[in-house]
């Protein structure tokens, strides 16, 4: 008997349907490897139809559920000695990560197959905010495509590599060696390869180079790529949506990728312990979006402090971001413009959606409408903004992930700012308290208002009892000051001096 053996056709779509239940990906999912204490190239073999060793081939199978593994092997020998070999694409994926799982998204892999495929889209993005899922549905569709080009290459962007440090790494994908001392000659020398070979260029990450000073330069690679002739494809995910591309052409397409439908999440929230039966799931889902990062975060505290009440967790009112997701969008807060986090600010005080002129009559100081539109587009650019369609108009808000780190910002840096009034005896340190009125419109409990008793409570632990003297002098410096210098200060002063939380 042979020690060694392939799958046939019937049998990887039994292991496919079988991974499928599991929520594995084909090839980068390293429990599945790891289970059948062997590699991801061995991995890739397999399901390209390769010989491998009988007992890896078995454990392949085992590792999925598969007990009959006569059931996956093409056993006839002389099937085996007639069978036509395909060809093995070229693959550089040394800086893909490994996958723990990923459930649904068919309908997101067959538009993006399609695109790159077969309408041979020269540029495809991925784009969402943090947590969505665009790396882990980039990993699904190369499992998915990769035999239609005869060359792969993954790069990651997260440790923002120069530009040419990037072109060397991608020219040595190609052929060893090389070393360009230019942008301009190392892109020339890439699309070279790009017209030699049909190659998916993967770059994962993008946004981690945006508000670098490597941000223009990729600008411009990124549309040479697209616009130059050449047989390749280039995907991109990243949070942000590049600048200056015209979208939904012939030649680039963009995925705005949403959270997982209830289904999809049901299945993923089942993986992790739950029955899927839970009062509150729906709920739970609906609160996150659907993100599946956060969904993985707050599932363990579920388990360990509510004993998987799902219902219990959402009766506290509270949501939990995890500390790496609250830094990424911290990160991308302090990146936006004054006029965009301003935006941001008023839609976390207000916590439901806002028309655009609604939010530009709020605005203290009168900016060209031209420029808060400029400033949605690049929120919703950005992936920070939830439109909302109703039958008078377009209005906006925030994702509850994004509401709650933006919330959080504000309330820290309204302190902040106070404890500099008090200290200097100057208004001019005010910003938030003098542009933005922190009193959600409509509400008649003062001392219930999420943002105001979060600030007071603050402010009560920084100076206890002396806190009514901090109101009152900052009201006096008040004094004689125009309309303008004052804005919104008194108003939100004189509305915290009277919460009583005590």
């Amino acid at each position: 008997m042979s020690n060694s053996l392939k799958a046939s056709t019937a049998g990887l779509a039994i292991v496919d349907k079988s991974r499928q239940r599991l929520g594995w990906t084909k090839t980068s999912t390293a429990r599945w490897w790891q289970d059948a204490h062997t590699s991801r190239a061995t991995l890739r073999r397999f399901w390209q139809g390769d010989r491998i060793q009988r007992e890896i081939f078995i454990a392949i199978c085992q590792a999925v559920g598969i007990g009959n593994w006569e059931a996956i092997a093409e056993l006839s020998n002389a099937d085996l000695e007639s069978t036509v070999v395909i060809p093995t694409p070229y693959l550089d994926c040394n800086e893909a990560p490994d996958l723990e799982s990923f459930y649904g998204r068919n309908q997101e892999l067959a538009q993006l197959e399609e695109w790159l495929t077969s309408q041979n889209c020269k540029l495809v993005t991925i784009n969402g905010i943090a947590g969505i899922g665009k790396t882990a549905l980039a990993l699904a569709l190369v499992d998915r495509i990769q035999l239609k080009f005869d060359c792969l290459i993954w790069k990651s962007l997260q440790t923002s590599p120069s530009l040419i440090s990037l072109l060397n790494s991608l020219l040595n994908s190609f052929e060893q060696g090389v070393v360009v001392q230019n942008i301009q000659q190392g892109t020339a020398q890439l699309i070279q390869q790009l017209q030699k070979h049909h190659c998916l260029l993967i770059l994962d990450g993008l946004e981690a180079i945006f508000s670098q000073p490597e941000d223009l330069s990729y600008g411009q690679f990124i549309q040479q790529l697209s616009r130059e002739r050449h047989q390749s494809c280039i995907l991109i995910s990243s949070r942000e949506q590049p600048n200056n591309i015209e979208t939904n052409t012939k030649i680039y397409h963009c995925l705005n990728l949403k959270g997982l439908p209830k289904t999809e999440a049901v299945e993923l929230l089942q993986s992790r312990g739950f029955t899927g039966k839970e009062l509150g799931l729906s709920v739970l889902i609906q609160l996150y979006r659907g993100n599946p990062l956060v969904l993985k975060l707050v599932t363990p505290l579920i388990q360990s402090v509510f004993g998987g009440n799902v219902a219990a967790f959402l009766s506290q009112h509270t949501l939990i971001v995890g500390d790496r997701l609250r830094v990424i969008l911290k990160q991308q807060f302090e990146q936006l413009s004054g006029l965009e986090q301003d935006i941001l600010y008023w839609l976390a005080i207000w916590q439901e959606p806002v028309s655009f002129s609604r939010l530009q009559t709020h605005l203290l100081i009168s900016v060209d409408p031209a420029m808060v539109l400029e400033g949605i587009v690049a929120l919703e650019r950005r992936s920070l903004l939830e439109k909302w369609v109703s039958d008078y108009e377009l209005s906006f808000t925030l994702q509850p992930l994004v509401m709650k780190v933006v919330t959080d910002e504000l309330i820290e840096h309204t302190v902040q700012e106070i404890d500099r009034v008090v200290q200097s005896h100057d208004i001019r340190h005010f910003q938030i308290l003098r542009t933005h009125w922190l009193l959600r419109p409509g509400t008649d409990d003062i001392a219930g208002d999420r943002i105001l008793t979060q600030l007071w409570k603050k402010l009560w632990h920084l100076y206890g009892a002396t806190l009514p003297q901090i109101f009152n002098q900052i009201l006096l410096l008040l004094k004689s000051q125009s309309p303008l210098a004052m804005g919104y200060i008194g108003s939100n002063v004189a509305i915290l001096s009277g919460i009583d939380l005590l």
